[in-house]
């Protein structure tokens, strides 16, 4: 989850989000289809089939790999069966690249479109100056006490971040040490 704001326009409350975005990088293309952005969801859809596509040709040759092994006790390695699995990688480092920058991309096409933070919303005024979406003003730049309150609250927003990718890394890494150990019964 990233950092959430509240906006704006004609009495209608909206979120916008800032930071890496864990729905998006987890749920893909449903994050666009629940914030009702269609054509975003149609272009993550595309980008989701391409991915299951290279998955499924890795899975095949995996099997082709362990049915080769297991009748020939050989397999001989080429660069058009390593495709699948560079492929694979690339789409995973293409995800993390629109995980970190779908939220700022859909919150500054609301702040575009006429949303703002609500009156008396300090919270959602300092993380959007704070993450750049908003310019900070002479009048706040000059008072003190504002930018001091717009950097706790700021702060407060990337530990918020912080801890969250803390998380998700550990567990990552629990979730690798339990394939590793799993793997590796299966041999001895």
């Amino acid at each position: 989850m990233s950092v959430k704001v509240k906006l704006e326009k004609n009495g209608e409350i909206v979120n916008g989000f800032t930071g890496f975005s864990w729905t998006i990088f987890f749920f893909g293309f449903w994050v666009p289809a629940f914030r009702n952005k269609l054509k975003d969801f149609g272009l993550f859809l595309i980008f989701f089939i391409i991915k299951l596509f290279f998955l499924i040709t890795m899975f095949s040759k995996n099997i082709e790999i362990a049915e080769n092994l297991e009748k020939y006790n050989t397999y001989n390695i080429s660069y058009s069966s390593l495709i699948p699995y560079l492929i694979l990688n690339i789409t995973f480092l293409i995800n993390v690249w629109l995980s970190y920058f779908y939220n700022k991309y859909y919150t500054t096409n609301l702040l575009i479109n006429g949303y703002y933070p609500l009156e008396n919303d300090e919270y959602s005024v300092a993380v959007l100056k704070d993450y750049s979406y908003l310019p900070y003003l002479k009048e706040e730049l000059d008072d003190n006490a504002t930018m001091e309150r717009y950097k706790n609250f700021s702060t407060f927003a990337r530990k918020e971040e912080k801890s969250k990718a803390k998380t998700f890394f550990g567990m990552l890494a629990v979730f690798y040490v339990i394939i590793i150990f799993l793997v590796l019964s299966n041999f001895i």
